[in-house]
């Protein structure tokens, strides 16, 4: 991914051994949850100059008011005329289709997934935004799986294709730690912070939305990522500065982000736990960007994609 800089870089160490890396996820994770995303912006901007590539520089050039939703406007439209039950909550995303990694030479446009609740599934119009993690992190998973209402809006996302190609394309997108290391490829450590510094995009869009334009009653949206790295959930709008700071030692990760919640609940054959050579397969195989088993949720193993 073009030069490396001459001195190692810090996490490069940090992550020769999967307890450094969980720890600098978790830290970040936890300025994702509690909405302190001016914090998790310098702590990844910090790191990326410090690296030094030209995926560093496209993730640096990449400024979040670049990128942008559309289709707000019209979401807000629709949940106001909604003739069912009110509308309380709200679950956005983005993805990538599955069958398209392999295309080369041109750039891949994720594509959003939307899903409008009701409190008959769970009782969003009296939960606060601790309350909603708490049940993404349900391993039975989110009360409100499969409950979405039938209501046609279409929402898309705007500039974050270049950054999405460079992702999906990208040439170590798994370090398979085998052996004792004492240093992790730079490649590796650009790829972990290109992921973040993709889903701060994100969720700088979704921040901007909510403040311009907002939900009817300040309903929450609950915005993260499928099938994508990392796997965080942040809560938008009414009570989303409510979380209170935990230890980061107590912070159970939210279940990922699925298909199964915006669409269709329907189960699959349960997936045995992968060895690394059943990773290495995979990624040969589907180029995607499949988590390691031991960090996907039950919902994965139940519902996957």
């Amino acid at each position: 991914m073009g030069g490396q800089g001459t001195d190692m870089h810090e996490l490069q160490q940090r992550f020769a051994n999967i307890d450094g890396e969980e720890a600098w996820e978790a830290d970040l994770r936890a300025l994702f949850e509690t909405g302190d995303l001016d914090a998790a912006h310098s702590v990844l901007e910090g790191a990326l100059a410090d690296l030094n590539t030209d995926l560093a520089q496209e993730c640096l050039g990449t400024a979040s008011d670049t990128v942008q939703i559309a289709g707000w406007a019209e979401l807000v439209e629709a949940i106001a005329m909604h003739e069912g039950g009110q509308i309380t909550g709200v679950t956005l995303a983005v993805a990538n289709e599955a069958d398209r990694a392999f295309e080369k030479g041109q750039l891949h446009h994720p594509y959003m997934m939307l899903g409008l609740y009701t409190d008959e599934p769970f009782r969003f119009s009296d939960a606060d935004a601790a309350g909603l993690l708490a049940e993404m992190r349900s391993e039975e998973g989110p009360a409100w799986a499969g409950w979405d209402e039938d209501i046609e809006v279409h929402l898309d996302i705007h500039g974050l294709d270049r950054l999405n190609t460079a992702l999906l394309h990208h040439k170590q997108r798994h370090f398979f730690r085998d052996e004792a290391q004492s240093t992790t490829p730079a490649r590796y450590v650009e790829y972990v912070l290109g992921c973040w510094w993709r889903a701060l995009l994100f969720q700088h869009a979704v921040t901007s939305e909510c403040a311009i334009h907002g939900l009817p009653g300040g309903i929450p949206v609950i915005a993260g990522m499928v099938d994508m790295r990392p796997e965080i959930v942040m809560v938008h709008g009414l009570g989303a500065r409510a979380v209170e700071r935990e230890r980061r030692d107590d912070i159970k990760p939210a279940s990922p982000m699925l298909a199964a919640n915006f669409i269709q609940v329907r189960p699959v054959e349960e997936e045995r736990e992968l060895s690394g050579v059943d990773l290495r397969r995979r990624v040969a195989e589907t180029g995607q960007e499949d988590q390691p088993a031991s960090r996907r949720g039950l919902l994965a193993r139940i519902f996957g994609r």
